[in-house]
């Protein structure tokens, strides 16, 4: 049990460094003691799943990476929310018609990337 709260601390903190967020911004998110943060990414205490569900929502990263570190295809909403997030707004901005022909042509361009991404010329 105890490397398994070790690893779920070091994700805790790589979120956090990774969104720039200092420990003690991170402990005002989560209404507790900068040092009672510290304890939790420390590793010293075990995080509640409250806790472990405003960091996820703090830091963009997805739950069950926080817990589990599993690599998912969800880690492109931590990667890229900033843009994900624009695109979401220009797309909501759009009549229905040009929505559908932004989205036509976007998964398209995503087949043929991913087609020629796995070609053996590629590699």
């Amino acid at each position: 049990m105890l490397i398994v709260k070790a690893h779920v601390a070091q994700r805790i903190r790589e979120a956090r460094e990774y969104r720039e967020i200092t420990q003690v911004e991170m402990a005002q998110h989560l209404d507790v003691a900068r040092q009672t943060y510290l304890d939790i990414e420390s590793g010293k205490t075990e995080p509640k799943i409250s806790s472990l569900a405003v960091i996820a929502d703090v830091t963009g990263r997805p739950l069950n990476w926080l817990l589990y570190g599993e690599s998912t295809r969800s880690d492109i909403a931590f990667t890229h929310r900033d843009e994900l997030n624009t695109l979401l707004m220009l797309f909501n901005k759009l009549p229905l018609s040009a929505r559908h022909l932004v989205m036509e042509q976007a998964l398209l361009l995503a087949a043929y990337m991913v087609d020629i991404g796995s070609s053996p010329n590629n590699e």
